[in-house]
């Protein structure tokens, strides 16, 4: 691809002197944004790391399907970097196309291409970007470039897509939009859990699940056996870290609110925990006015056990 060279050059601090703000944006722009910023559409190597976070966060408006170098430029000028040196390459116009995710990669489907390698290279390379314990998926809209993968230096678990650049061993930068789909064992109910309720291993299993933001969902049961419900789950539901609480241990002769419950009427008596227990557990206590009256309680929290009527 023919680029055209431009260099936009302004009065220059001292301390970028030494060395000019490369910005190289191809030809063609694989995005479905209408509103661009700088970083994600172009390589910025060289100079100031300050200026070039500067100039990555830019936006810019491309005219419908086209973005011209006269409004990058445009964009610079107005910016807090506009008295750095920068290097601007790119053709006098780029071309803005809606990537078309097609399915995914696959070795077989891409072997016949000389430059393209298995999408199973591609996803290992993004699990360890992302530190990503779980699995995910790629689909691109061409083939994967030749080259080492560049940029990004990092990538969220849980995003849909990111732009990767790859350079190839002539120094040339190829940009390739592609899609994400995260997915990970999540823990879920296996049958309808009550608030109060104590996990244990019986009330759950993993299945795979799609993932959009990481660390919602419990992924392994030592992250949740021995916590307490705080509200209602229903079988097959996953089990929410934000709705779980550590079960502390409630001591023996601590003085409690019993609560009787029949149909959709309740009673509620004083009482006295005649055992050690967390919440979920079954434990005796006593009624506090009378010591000759023990019952079978369920610790709520520990302020309160529930008896149950039949």
């Amino acid at each position: 691809m023919l680029l055209l060279f431009f260099a936009f050059v302004l009065p220059v601090h001292e301390a970028y002197s030494a060395q000019a703000i490369k910005i190289e944006i191809p030809e063609v722009i694989y995005t479905a944004k209408t509103t661009l910023k700088l970083g994600e559409i172009a390589r910025i190597t060289g100079g100031n790391s300050g200026t070039r976070r500067i100039l990555s966060g830019l936006e810019v408006y491309p005219d419908g399907n086209i973005l011209t170098r006269d409004e990058v430029l445009g964009a610079i000028g107005e910016s807090d970097a506009s008295d750095a040196r920068i290097e601007l390459y790119m053709p006098s116009s780029s071309r803005i196309e809606t990537p078309g995710y097609e399915g995914n990669f696959t070795e077989t489907e891409t072997s016949s291409a000389s430059n393209a390698r298995p999408a199973s290279e591609l996803a290992g390379v993004i699990k360890s970007l992302s530190s990503w314990n779980g699995n995910v998926e790629v689909s691109a809209p061409g083939p994967i470039p030749e080259g080492r993968l560049i940029d990004p230096p990092s990538i969220t678990p849980g995003v849909s897509g990111v732009t990767l650049r790859f350079e190839d061993s002539r120094g040339r930068v190829t940009p390739l939009n592609v899609r994400l789909t995260w997915t990970q064992n999540v823990m879920t109910a296996s049958h309808n859990i009550k608030k109060g309720d104590r996990i244990t291993e019986r009330d759950i299993f993993p299945r795979q699940m799609k993932i959009t933001r990481p660390g919602v969902y419990a992924s392994s049961p030592a992250e949740i056996i021995g916590f307490t419900s705080n509200r209602n789950i229903k079988q097959g539901e996953p089990i929410q870290l934000s709705g779980l609480t550590s079960s502390s241990v409630v001591r023996k002769g601590r003085q409690v609110k019993i609560i009787a419950r029949y149909g959709g009427a309740s009673a509620a008596a004083d009482g006295v925990l005649l055992e050690d227990g967390r919440p979920g557990d079954w434990v005796k206590v006593r009624r506090a006015d009378d010591r000759r009256i023990t019952l079978r309680a369920r610790i709520i929290n520990e302020n309160t056990v529930e008896v149950r009527v039949e």
